[in-house]
């Protein structure tokens, strides 16, 4: 499969570098499970980077590919009538991308959600929801997602996820901790505490958050790059009767907004409308 590796890489590149800083830090934190492991912030950083990308390259093995993907999402592979019409659009997509198609395994997601995911280094997610669709709209969805692939945003992407873990399980420490405080029967005392532990977290994790909000910006980017991918492959028109029906909550409020991993769908029927009015059809 052809790659073209594009700005989302470059956006990625901040969130990384913060969350091996946050995972350093931890190593000379005085309570730490990092800290137990490591000696020094620098052999931390090292190793992540090491580890990190050593595993980016085992999801280049199918084998490995779709183990992680059996851990990550309850899918399954299609069944004969679902391949066989799923293999004729992502084909027909290849053609236009001058994308060679052939290696990318197709997996069902079991929900009524409409919706598609590119995954790992060939993984190519679609739902059950999806496939309700007409073959003009599905076949613009498969073009988003190979859109991704193009760009290497699903390796990235688990690069960073990877390395954000550290963070993600010492943020559900400082939840349960909130969760046992507020159960105190003293109301002034789990205002408090509960003030106590937010301070807490925040003066610990405020690198891995801003790691997280840049990593939210950069999967947004992706989804706009990706749009623009199917468009310029003549699938504007479609993809905007695809997101024109397809209800979404807009995010409310400038956090959720900085929260979310997709812009709202408002944002993206602008600039595919922008970017259809000069693309081919």
């Amino acid at each position: 499969m052809r790659r073209k590796p594009d700005r989302t890489l470059l956006a990625l590149l901040p969130p990384l570098i913060a969350f091996i800083a946050f995972g350093a830090a931890r190593v000379d934190a005085p309570l730490s499970l990092i800290g137990l492991l490591f000696d020094s912030a620098w052999a931390f950083a090292v190793a992540a980077v090491v580890l990190t990308f050593g595993g980016a390259a085992l999801l280049s093995i199918r084998p490995v590919e779709l183990r992680v993907a059996g851990l990550l999402a309850p899918s399954r592979p299609p069944t004969a009538e679902e391949s066989h019409r799923l293999r004729g659009l992502l084909d027909a997509v290849g053609r236009r991308a001058s994308m060679d198609t052939a290696g990318v395994v197709l997996l069902i997601h079991r929900t009524t959600e409409l919706n598609a995911a590119a995954g790992a280094v060939r993984l190519l997610f679609v739902t059950e929801g999806a496939l309700r669709r007409e073959d003009t709209e599905l076949e613009a969805l498969l073009a988003h997602e190979l859109g991704h692939h193009r760009g290497l945003h699903p390796l990235a992407t688990t690069v960073v996820w990877w390395l954000a873990l550290p963070g993600e399980v010492l943020a559900r420490v400082y939840f349960a901790l909130r969760r046992i405080g507020a159960r105190l029967r003293a109301r002034p005392l789990v205002v408090l505490l509960t003030v106590a532990l937010v301070v807490w977290q925040l003066a610990v994790m405020w690198i891995y958050y801003v790691g997280k909000l840049l990593a939210q910006r950069a999967a947004r980017l992706s989804e706009f790059i990706a749009d623009a991918a199917a468009v310029e492959w003549g699938y504007g028109p479609a993809l905007l009767d695809l997101y024109r029906t397809t209800p979404e909550p807009e995010p409310a409020g400038r956090l959720a907004r900085l929260l979310a991993d997709h812009p709202p769908i408002t944002q993206r029927i602008a600039r595919v409308e922008a970017l259809a009015l000069h693309a081919p059809r």
